[in-house]
Formats: C-alpha cells, structure tokens, sequence
C-alpha cells in the first residue's frame, strides 16, 4: 500500500447526523478492522523501504534492486480491477479475505526469502493479496457510510497512516539493525490476522452476489502480459537501448491495442472505456500515471542514498521517510477542508507547484548532500502529494454517477500503480546503468565490482566496504551518488509532466462539477 492510497481513503465520510448517532459498534469494528488493513499496507512500503539497502546487501543483486519493488508493484497494479470486479461479482467477504490470505502468505513467504529471485517472486505473490486492500476495502467503506460526510472519517484513517510513518521506518531500521531484516515482512502477519478477525466477526455482507459471474479473463491476461513486457523494456531500454527493446515496445503497442478492443467487447470490462469521456476522469488518471512515478520511486530509493552515500545506519535512513508522509497527511486534511470553498484546479496546481520545488532540490542531490536538505525536499513533495492526490481521488469519486464509484477509484488508483511500477524500474534501471559507467572508469579495484561479477552493494555492507581501499571506498560513493542524482532527474522530469497535465484540471465549484445523482 502506497502513501496515496491511504490518503485517497480519507474521501470516506460518516453518513450524516442521524446516521452517525446510530453507528452501532460492530459497524466501529468493521471499519477499524480496514483501517488496520491499510495500516499493514503502509507498513509494507515504509518498512520494506528502509531495510532494503541491507536486503541487497545481503542476498546480493542490487543490479535488480528495483524489480524488489517493481514485482509487487506490477502484481498489486493488475489485481486491483480484478479485486474490485471480484468484490462485485462474487461479493465484498470473500474478496478481501482471499486477499489477505494471500498478502500474509507473501508476506511469510518473504521473510524466509534466501535469494533475491526467490524474495521478487514471493514479493509478487505478495503483491497479489495487496491489490485487493485498498478497493475492497473501500468498497465494503461505501456499503456501511453513505458519502456526504466523508471527511469526518479523516481522523481514523489518517492517525493509522501517521503511525505508520512515525513508527514504520523506526522500527523497520531497528528490526533490520537488531533483529533481522526478515522481520519488517513477519510483522505483517500478526495486523494481517486481526485486520481480517475484526472484519470477519463484525462485517454482515449486504451486497447480493451476481448468479451469471462473468469476468473479463482475457483481458486480465493481456494486460497482465503487457504491463510485464512494458516494465522489461524500460529496464532493458535505458541500459541497452537498440532493435530488441524497439521490438518489445511495439509488441506492448499491439497489446494494448487488442486490450481497449477487448474492453469494448467485454460485459464486464476490467477498465470501462467510457469513463474516460468525463474530463476530470481523463485528466486524473493521466496525471496520475506521472505522479505515482515520481512520488513512489522516491520513497523506494531515498533510504538507499541515505544510507549509502550519506552514510547512516537503517535505523536513521528510515527516518528520512518520516517528513514526508507527515507532511502527506497534514496536507491531505486541509486540502479536504478546502475543496468546497476554492474548488480541486486551485489545490492540484498548487500541490503540484510544490512537487515540483522537491523534485528540482532533489534532482541536485550529490555526495555532498546534507540530511537538512532531503528533509525539506521530502517535505515539499509531500505537501504537494497530499494536496493533489487525494483532491483529485476525491474529485474522480464526485464526478461519476454512485454506481460508478468503485471502478473509477479502481481505474485511478490502478494508473498510478502503473506510474509507480513503470517509474521504479526506470529508475533503477537508470542507476545500475550509470553506476557501471563510472565504476570502470574508477580503476581496477572498482571496475572488477562490473566485469568480476561482483556485487557493488559492498557500499551499503560496511563488512564489505572495508574490504576496499579507502580511495575506492570514496569513489564508489561518490558513483553512487551521481547514479541515484539521474534517478532523481528522471523525477523532476515525470513531476513536471504531471504539473502540465494539472494546468487541464476542470475548474468549477466542486458542488458543480458533482454527477447529479450526488445532490
């Protein structure tokens, strides 16, 4: 679960007065019990994040370090429709807790990883439960509250996404510098259980489950088929560019155009293709796709030059992530006060206005950057986050008629997974390139790290750093830095698309821009 994910749930809002003073206390369960679900999502990013530096350095592979990442990423953004058409289709009970069931076994899976294929493959199975968290749970959110006070449901939600940021980090570096590594995934089991306990025990299904069940297989397998091919060519793309890549991309433009045929042609299309023809439908989700590529791929690799180039410990790397998703929630709130005084286009354009200063500090980054400054470039992206993703989360919900509201959370939500997983892996991409380059221009000693089939996570290991002349020890992280500084810039670059494609946000009060049938 990503931070905006959890933000875009504080759309929820108590039914009105009346209804709020007869919320019995199973209902109190139910909704904590998601709440509880969301905060097991948060931990997996804040957690994961902050001990990765010392995963790779243990299971070795930091030229696939963002596929760590992309796999769940990429199996989480394909079962999110799935999840949502299933919650529809078969109902709201066994879709999240096939779901879960699921994320926890990943999760175990996870942690008993003892290479780095084998921990991509157990974080993609974990990727499959995960995708089902955030639109069941919102769905079973919409069967219980009606939508007219959502923002009373702030409070809940976001102090279980604050805890997360405050402690997640923290204890993810404890666990990792303490323990082992291995626990920031075993801890997931123990709020997976009672997440799914509360809901089980107190959750009475109302939604009536469909007798001619038809799902849109084909479709899921294509674009299934595309988002895995797509991802391979940006990773091989930005490192080995040439006619196989080419190949792929145009194989991935022929997949995408068989899966609008399909969705056309489908009953039960995965993505319904007319959501697209309200303009604030469009202009969210393409916004989306950029964004989620420069918001997620930072939280990944942030703690890594944190602990790498800086030079820090897990524990204090995590902490780095901490401003920022603070300052998520903090903005998230106030841009939810503000929607129906000034409208979403003021809002988005100044969250993105505030994006893009973050991203500019930290396209700057070198290896003498301080900590004062990536706090507050971590700051100001997450002012910026807060304010433009959940308004226009809550903006794509208000604008669709009521029985549309679950697929079109769905939809936005899954372009931005595509961002995230797409932007990730370009990242790292990025960086292993540029970290080879200027590794066999460092000398003999550094340039074996590339043709030796050594692993240059020696960087973050400080077992195995010592093992390096201290001349070498300095250049590889001075190449590091200078790596990760072009992962940064590919930041700046998608942020400052996202901040074009706000300037098309419709304007409008937002009562007026509402579907009629939220009157």
């Amino acid at each position: 679960m990503t931070p905006e994910e959890i933000t875009e749930i504080e759309a929820i809002e108590l039914p009105d007065e009346r209804a709020s003073q007869t919320l019995d206390w199973q209902t109190r369960i139910v909704l904590f019990g998601v709440a509880l679900s969301l905060f097991m999502g948060a931990l997996e990013n804040t957690i994961v994040g902050t001990a990765m530096p010392t995963i790779i350095a243990t299971l070795n592979g930091i030229e696939i370090y963002s596929w760590v990442f992309a796999a769940y990423i990429l199996a989480a953004t394909v079962m999110t429709p799935i999840w949502g058409k299933m919650a529809d289709l078969i109902g709201r009970r066994p879709a999240m807790f096939g779901g879960l069931a699921i994320f926890i076994l990943g999760s175990a899976l996870s942690g008993a990883a003892q290479t780095m294929p084998q921990l991509i493959l157990f974080r993609a199975i974990q990727g499959l439960g995960s995708g089902a968290l955030f639109p069941v749970g919102m769905t079973i959110v919409a069967d219980l509250l009606t939508l007219e006070r959502r923002t009373r449901m702030v409070a809940l939600f976001s102090s279980m996404w604050g805890l997360s940021s405050l402690f997640g980090p923290l204890v993810g570096g404890w666990l990792t510098d303490h323990l082992s590594w291995r626990w920031v995934f075993y801890i997931n089991l123990p709020f997976g259980l009672l997440a799914g306990g509360m809901i089980w025990a107190n959750y009475t299904e109302k939604h009536a489950r469909r007798e001619n069940i038809s799902l849109d297989y084909l479709g899921a397998i294509v674009l299934s088929v595309l988002l895995i091919l797509l991802l391979f060519a940006v990773e091989k793309g930005a490192v080995q560019p040439g006619l196989t890549t080419l190949g792929i991309v145009a194989l991935c433009v022929a997949l995408a155009v068989w899966f609008v045929v399909i969705e056309k042609r489908s009953p039960e299309p995965l993505i319904p293709l007319n959501l697209f023809q309200n303009p604030m439908v469009a202009v969210a989700t393409s916004h989306g796709l950029f964004v989620g590529a420069a918001l997620i791929g930072t939280m990944n690799f942030l703690p890594l030059f944190v602990q790498a180039v800086i030079g820090t410990s897990a524990t204090q790397a995590g902490t780095i992530l901490t401003p920022y998703i603070l300052a998520w929630v903090v903005s998230s709130i106030i841009a939810a006060r503000l929607i129906l005084r000034i409208g979403y286009r003021p809002i988005v354009i100044l969250g993105m206005a505030l994006t893009l200063a973050g991203s500019i500090m930290l396209a700057r980054i070198s290896v003498g950057t301080v900590r004062l400054e990536l706090v507050i470039a971590v700051m100001l992206l997450g002012l910026g986050g807060g304010m433009n993703m959940s308004s226009l989360m809550i903006a794509v919900q208000h604008v669709v008629s009521l029985r549309q509201i679950g697929v079109a959370t769905s939809t936005l939500q899954f372009a931005r997974s595509i961002g995230a997983a797409l932007g990730t892996g370009a990242m790292g991409a990025l960086m292993s390139w540029k970290l080879s380059q200027r590794l066999l221009s460092g000398g003999s000693e550094l340039a074996s790290l590339v043709t030796g089939g050594t692993d240059v996570s020696a960087i973050v290991l400080h077992t195995t750093k010592v093992t390096l002349s201290p001349q070498a020890a300095a250049f590889l992280q001075s190449a590091l830095a200078d790596s990760l500084r072009l992962s940064f810039i590919f930041v700046l670059t998608a942020t400052a698309i996202a901040a074009v494609i706000s300037l098309f946000v419709p304007s409008g009060n937002a009562k007026d821009l509402a579907h009629p049938d939220h009157h």
